[in-house]
């Protein structure tokens, strides 16, 4: 089984309560698996359309200044709201934050991108999507959505005992299991795997999913952390949402396959509805 070792953790931010959250987990993250973390902050400092060339020369001056003030803000804020990790960086790029947060991950090869999101989405936002969302799409590497918590506002500390991790004996759960171990593991953390059955099949019972699901698990998968293996019935995203709730878990861990639509990449239903309204964040493992 490959072991899931993040040694370089992209967090981006827009200085947001959300996104402060955010680098809270990734210092946690990174301190736990000894990574390296880099903070990024981008924003496209772009000239109106109108500006003459001389003005905009004497803008591309005053942008170069707008970025290393924003970095020495940068810098200030994360270790007033976030503390203080020896191995983190800290950059301003002047880009579209899809665009850099992707750029950043390809050049620094990050293990894990860790991001805050609001999750509800109104209308105007299920159309254009937001950039955790968009993020999802177009990468193929682990990314951990943090999002408010259900009974309103954010926490600053950051707690992961219980872990979950939903599964259906794809490839891509077992991935997803491999990471929920490491994350177990890493914290000391009770993991739940937890299987839906979502069939009315009469064949199909409790006892023999649990069976399979028990006899899916290999045993040295077992012998690494604190292992809970759990079978539940009804829709898969409601299923995932009420357990992560009903068991206080602190993190879910959960695999998602791109599938192919015209030139563009899209997430299962399932892994949207559990990232847009899960009780607590979502490490989504992404399977192309």
């Amino acid at each position: 089984m490959e072991t899931f070792e993040p040694k370089f953790i992209l967090c981006p931010t827009d200085f947001s309560e959300l996104a402060t959250l955010a680098i809270r987990y990734g210092m946690r993250l990174a301190d736990c698996f000894g990574a390296r973390l880099m903070v990024l902050y981008a924003d496209p400092f772009s000239p109106p359309p109108y500006f003459t060339s001389g003005q905009v020369e004497n803008l591309f001056k005053e942008i170069e200044r707008s970025k290393g003030t924003a970095r020495e803000y940068l810098i200030r804020y994360v270790k007033e709201h976030a503390g203080n990790l020896p191995e983190t960086e800290m950059v301003v790029v002047q880009n579209e934050p899809v665009p850099a947060i992707m750029t950043a991950a390809e050049q620094g090869n990050a293990g894990l991108i860790v991001m805050g999101t609001h999750g509800r989405s109104n209308f105007r936002r299920f159309l254009l999507g937001s950039v955790a969302e968009k993020i999802l799409h177009e990468t193929d590497r682990p990314v951990l959505t943090v999002r408010e918590k259900r009974s309103g506002g954010t926490a600053s500390k950051v707690s992961i005992q219980h872990v979950l991790c939903p599964i259906n004996y794809t490839e891509v759960a077992f991935k997803a299991l491999e990471h929920a171990v490491a994350v177990s593991k890493c914290f000391g953390a009770e993991l739940l795997v937890l299987h839906v059955i979502e069939s009315r099949a009469a064949d199909v019972t409790d006892q023999g999913e649990h069976a399979r699901l028990c006899s899916w698990i290999p045993d040295e998968t077992r012998a690494r952390c604190t292992l809970k293996e759990i079978i539940r019935r009804g829709n898969a995203a409601e299923q995932i949402i009420e357990m992560a709730s009903s068991a206080a878990c602190d993190i879910i861990v959960l695999g998602a396959q791109h599938k192919r639509f015209s030139d563009t990449t899209v997430i299962g239903t399932t892994t949207l509805r559990v990232t847009r309204h899960a009780p607590c964040p979502v490490l989504t493992v992404v399977h192309k």
